[in-house]
């Protein structure tokens, strides 16, 4: 029987653009598709649910998988996960991971809902940030509006709206990006998530503007402009603000000593700009391509054993999916690469 397979890469969160609310909307992400690590996975017709994978993404899957073949009355699956990307680390993996699982099996089933809609059924980042489902749909790099203070579950129905992009731009293939993942088992997720967000005062309204000014006048038209140096420094400034603001419930600037000392290893080293993705443990740093590989390697030195480190490039489409006749853990036949548009 052919198989559906889906396979995307992770996404960088960077930051949020108002976390003072005070003009009427939150949040607003600032994110990058970004080609390593990648999750990719293959699904066929079953009458019952099975997955198949690493123990530590079964669970997780079968309750997403759960949830859509509930709401389309669908029979079951069989869902084979040959790569993952890793949970709560700040790349997006739960976002990337139920749009992919909801896409393969309502095609396998010949259904082809908008993405929004399957965002929605498992309210993927719609309650704080879009990015990941953008990137999904389109890679690239994204800004999102975030949402109305004042959106409550009882005002859009199914059970958040997911904040619109307001810009996308493609991101230089001059660059490069070294991701390290320091190993620790303190992860920002679920409650203790939401418990952060509620102990922090509204951001000073005059920094939130600062955050907002340096998006729109330094980090955007750098980024078009391929201007990695002034990317870089609107990056670090843009993290140092956000990261003294969660400070007090992460611990300091970066959530591990060894994010904070990677990042300071790679400015050191002349990378463009650093910081961590969400809510980390990731710490990611900028580069020109050339540079990349001399400096995963120094990083990976310097990191050892406590963490994992990767060259990662920017990408400019979306997730990918196709049917395969033969389906290995790394074969493909035919796979349709989404891009940017109208989710």
């Amino acid at each position: 029987m052919p198989t559906f397979l889906v396979r995307t890469g992770a996404r960088l969160h960077l930051g949020q653009l108002d976390l003072n609310g005070s003009l009427g909307r939150l949040y607003g992400g600032i994110g990058l598709a970004v080609d390593q690590p990648q999750l990719e996975l293959v699904v066929e017709k079953a009458s019952q649910l099975q997955v198949e994978g690493p123990e530590s993404e079964t669970k997780r899957v079968m309750g997403i998988a759960r949830q859509y073949l509930q709401h389309y009355r669908l029979p079951g699956a069989s869902i084979r996960i040959l790569q993952s990307l890793p949970a709560h680390c700040g790349l997006g993996s739960g976002t990337q991971l139920s749009l992919a699982v909801g896409v393969a099996l309502t095609r396998i089933y010949g259904l082809e809902p908008p993405l929004l809609e399957l965002a929605r059924l498992t309210d993927r980042e719609g309650s704080r940030s879009g990015i990941g489902v953008a990137v999904f749909e389109g890679g690239g790099f994204v800004v999102d509006g975030g949402r109305p203070v004042a959106q409550g579950r009882e005002q859009v129905g199914c059970p958040y709206a997911v904040p619109p992009v307001i810009a996308r731009h493609p991101f230089p293939q001059e660059w490069g990006i070294v991701l390290a993942i320091p190993r620790t088992q303190e992860k920002m997720a679920g409650s203790k998530e939401e418990q952060a967000f509620s102990s922090l005062p509204p951001m000073d309204e005059g920094l939130a503007g600062r955050i907002a000014r340096l998006v729109l006048m330094q980090l955007l038209p750098a980024l078009v402009e391929k201007n990695l140096h002034m990317f870089g420094h609107a990056v670090t400034e843009i993290q140092q603000q956000i990261g003294n603001y969660f400070a007090p419930v992460q611990g300091g600037v970066f959530a591990t000593r060894e994010g904070a000392e990677v990042a300071a290893y790679l400015l050191s080293l002349g990378a463009a700009g650093v910081g961590q993705s969400s809510w980390g443990p990731t710490v990611y740093g900028f580069v020109e391509r050339e540079r990349l590989s001399s400096l995963v390697e120094a990083t990976r030195k310097l990191l050892g054993e406590r963490g994992q480190v990767l060259a990662a490039r920017g990408i400019n489409h979306g997730a990918s999916w196709g049917w395969n006749e033969e389906t290995g853990a790394t074969g493909q036949q035919a796979l349709e690469t989404r891009s940017p548009g109208t989710l």
